[in-house]
């Protein structure tokens, strides 16, 4: 999850500017939990960066990442190495630069360390597993050790490389694009579980592909289940599909680098696809061929 909590006006709190936070994970008060959004414009607490509570046991640099952990942390440890790769999977497949700019992950030993904190210094956040924020001086990732660790740094870490580069990342691109990535690369981006839920959606007739839907989403609030799994999906189509929609997607990241208030995204789409219709139409052509696998 991230808080701009993913897309995001800047949010001053005290000394802290919150501009982004998001979520890759609601926590378990959901029945099942899902990637989570954007948290912007949620209260933080003032001098959460210097809170004696953050883990501070164990410190690993890997790339662009900061470690911070609550306990022992090997620097070969697979999990670390499996994020360092991501930085170059992200930056390959997404067509962006590289940045130096550290992206800071917070450790925790356990739910009871990391409730304990977010509690104190996040207390307008919603509920998550696992949340990434960006403030005007930081960006950081939040996570306690759980059975679902791997999934929620790759999803939550996602966000960082992502904002390190292209902050204005419009919010349902930015989580179509951590729940992507927060799969492992053998998946090679196949979401199992969103590709089972729009095509149980299809059936039922009770879903329909609608870009400029997910691009009117302003808050982490608004996104639902069907929300995640479409923008999952469309990050999907674009990069498994043809080079041309896998440049289109990246011309306009890097288009939104320069300048946030480029022509949206469906707009490039209507006019390569030959309008919106032929192009929710290939879309769900492309969900009945990941479920037909």
């Amino acid at each position: 999850m991230e808080i701009p909590l993913s897309g995001r006006p800047l949010l001053h709190v005290a000394a802290c500017a919150v501009l982004a936070a998001g979520c890759a994970h609601l926590a378990a008060v959901a029945p099942e939990p899902i990637a989570g959004a954007p948290l912007a414009r949620a209260a933080a607490t003032a001098g959460w960066p210097d809170a004696p509570e953050l883990p501070n046991r164990a410190e690993v640099t890997a790339g662009q990442l900061m470690i911070h952990a609550d306990f022992p942390l090997a620097e070969q440890h697979r999990m670390v190495r499996d994020l360092e790769t991501l930085r170059g999977d992200v930056s390959q497949r997404l067509g962006l630069p590289i940045s130096d700019e550290p992206v800071h992950l917070y450790l925790f030993e356990n739910q009871e360390r990391y409730d304990r904190f977010t509690g104190r210094y996040f207390p307008g956040f919603p509920v998550r597993r696992a949340f990434f924020i960006e403030t005007d001086t930081r960006l950081a990732v939040f996570a306690p050790w759980q059975d679902r660790i791997a999934e929620d740094l790759r999803h939550e870490t996602t966000h960082g490389y992502v904002h390190a580069v292209v902050p204005g990342v419009p919010l349902w691109l930015d989580e179509g694009i951590a729940e992507y990535f927060e799969l492992p690369r053998v998946a090679q981006g196949r979401h199992a579980d969103h590709v089972a839920h729009l095509t149980g959606r299809l059936i039922e007739g009770t879903w329909r592909i609608d870009i400029d839907r997910l691009e009117s989403l302003r808050l982490a609030g608004e996104l639902s289940q069907d929300h995640y799994a479409e923008a999952w999906c469309w990050v999907h189509w674009l990069l498994h599909t043809t080079p041309e929609r896998r440049k289109i997607l990246q011309e306009y990241l890097a288009d939104v680098r320069r300048d946030e208030k480029t022509a949206p995204l469906s707009a490039r789409l209507a006019h390569a696809e030959g309008g919106l219709v032929a192009c929710h139409a290939a879309v769900r052509a492309h969900v009945e061929s990941l479920a037909a696998r």
